[in-house]
């Protein structure tokens, strides 16, 4: 079984600024919701997936996985935790499992 490393790094408004290339990213209509969608075929069952905010300021951005989709992808959210509220913000993440042969 081969291991596979996706990673990427997105701006706010969902681009993906760098990565893998393997993954593409869709904002959602609310701020601060963006679906992560792996290319078919990359892991044959759920990652462990890793991430957090970009932020430039105090702030303090928080970055949460929302929902898991198996090997599909997965959903992130992205709030200021001074206030709760969700807000669009730049986000890294990495998601390890195992290859589709």
């Amino acid at each position: 079984m081969a291991t596979k490393i996706v990673w990427g790094y997105v701006d706010e408004d969902g681009n993906v600024v760098s990565g893998s290339g393997d993954f593409s990213v869709s904002e959602e209509s609310e701020p601060g919701f963006y679906d992560i969608f792996f290319n078919p075929g990359t892991f044959d069952a759920q990652p462990a997936i890793t991430g957090n905010c970009v932020s430039d300021s105090k702030e303090a951005p928080v970055f949460q996985i929302y929902q898991l989709n198996g090997p599909k992808g997965f959903i992130a959210e992205t709030r200021d935790a001074h206030s709760g509220d969700r807000d669009a913000r730049a986000f890294m993440f990495t998601a390890i499992g195992t290859a589709a042969d």
